[in-house]
């Protein structure tokens, strides 16, 4: 499985979710590859597989969130494609 996240270091919630992918992966023992981008952007994008899950989402969760991939979303999607593999 190949996991692509950019994400802006400076901000507390992207590194929790960067924190998050890579405990998750660990965790279960999934062979992962980890893609890491760190730039300035408002909001994290995870790519699963080539699969982005900002992609998903048709809607803003919130003002201060766009587009930006609740942790159960993002586990969702690792788990789903790591049973697919």
């Amino acid at each position: 499985m190949e996991v692509g996240l950019v994400y802006s270091s400076k901000d507390p919630r992207q590194l929790k979710t960067r924190d998050f992918i890579k405990n998750f992966i660990k965790e279960r023992g999934i062979l992962a590859n980890v893609i890491e981008t760190d730039k300035p952007v408002k909001s994290p994008t995870v790519i699963v597989d080539g699969l982005a899950l900002t992609d998903l989402r048709t809607k803003n969760r919130g003002k201060d969130a766009p587009l930006f991939p609740s942790l159960k979303e993002i586990a969702k999607a690792l788990e789903m494609h790591a049973w697919c593999l």
